[in-house]
């Protein structure tokens, strides 16, 4: 985790350097001037703080999450204004799309490694208006910047970029006083002139009813999503959260469709297909598991429940829960993604 005058001390050659350079134009231009007044005090006053990382797998996402808890340990310490910065030297010729799933990939594995449980005042439900991310214990917001943004100059950046803002920042600022609701409207004004597209209809603020805080999170560069009720984030199954047995119902769904799905969740995955009417003992596994099925049909008997399930559907079974299954009359696909016991661990061998 580093500070601005130490990365502006730093080689003019180095990727860092130059992806914080020009993070720092974007931030304190003034023709246009950027629109969130909140960042570029928090930049003038030294208040933010930032890493760098070479790409998006298990291994930056340890260390993303390290510099993360240093961070929130000091951040109150550091002002009103503070965030803490991440910077990623992956491709900069993907598309929004790609990006987008770059960054719900690095949300969900963050998820995935963190050791704090989720606060209790937080909801787990994406669409409720009280959910926030959380990492470490603590509410955060996210924004995510990308070379992909054009038109929507606000979330573009030189390299894939993403900001964490901790609740709290909000509340130390003000944003639901008189003056905060002020700060807010230059903010949309300002947003009115940076940007070369119609302002995001989905802006709102935290608790309001109708807000939904991830759509928020990555923007794109038009004003429509294709699902608002779907979040990307997946709230696995972990020692710090439920721990019986969850059936989710989902719609059709293709292998490669639910590999991308699962792998921002676990890094890795398993495909197995079953035979029909193959049967599966009851046993056990010393690991939290995602079942999510392609194609056919099994049936989960699981904690005195007989659960059915055909594409799309998903069942989340705790470490050490007792189940069994049986295939459909034409087999069933499905994929297992594993949550490790322990998070150096990367490869566990348990099959369902």
């Amino acid at each position: 985790m580093f500070e601005k005058n130490e990365i502006l001390n730093w080689d003019e050659n180095d990727w860092k350097k130059k992806a914080f350079v020009n993070f720092t134009e974007d931030l304190t231009g003034k023709n246009p001037k950027f629109p969130c007044i909140f960042g570029t005090s928090g930049y003038q006053k030294n208040e933010l703080r930032f890493d760098f990382f070479q790409r998006i797998d298990i291994e930056s996402i340890k260390l993303l999450g390290q510099s993360l808890i240093e961070y929130l340990k000091i951040a109150k310490k550091l002002g009103s204004y503070t965030s803490f910065v991440a910077f990623f030297n992956i491709e900069t010729n993907k598309n929004v799309e790609e990006y987008e799933k770059d960054f719900w990939q690095v949300l969900n594995m963050l998820h995935r490694i963190d050791e704090s449980p989720w606060p209790e005042d937080i909801s787990k439900d994406t669409n409720n208006p009280q959910w926030e991310f959380s990492f470490g214990g603590e509410p955060i917001f996210v924004v995510c910047n990308t070379p992909a943004h054009k038109l929507r100059k606000s979330r573009s950046a030189s390299t894939f970029m993403i900001t964490f803002q901790p609740r709290w920042v909000f509340d130390e600022i003000g944003l639901l006083t008189p003056k905060g609701e002020k700060s807010k409207k230059i903010v949309r004004e300002l947003l009115k002139k940076y940007d070369d597209i119609p302002e995001y209809p989905y802006l709102g603020s935290y608790g309001d009813p109708e807000n939904k805080e991830w759509l928020q999170y990555f923007i794109s560069e038009t004003n429509e999503v294709s699902n608002i009720e779907k979040c990307p984030f997946h709230q696995l199954l972990s020692q710090n959260s439920v721990e019986q047995v969850k059936y989710v119902s989902g719609k059709n769904i293709s292998l490669e469709q639910a590999v991308f799905e699962l792998l921002p969740e676990t890094g890795s995955v398993e495909v197995q297909r079953d035979t029909p009417l193959r049967e599966h003992k009851t046993h056990t596994h010393p690991t939290n598991e995602t079942l999510l099925i392609i194609e056919g049909e099994i049936t989960f008997y699981a904690e005195n429940q007989k659960i059915p399930c055909k594409s799309g559907d998903r069942i989340l079974l705790p470490a050490n829960t007792k189940h069994s299954s049986i295939a459909g009359p034409n087999g069933c696909l499905y994929i297992i993604a594993l949550e490790f016991v322990n998070p150096e661990i990367e490869k566990v061998g348990a099959r369902i």
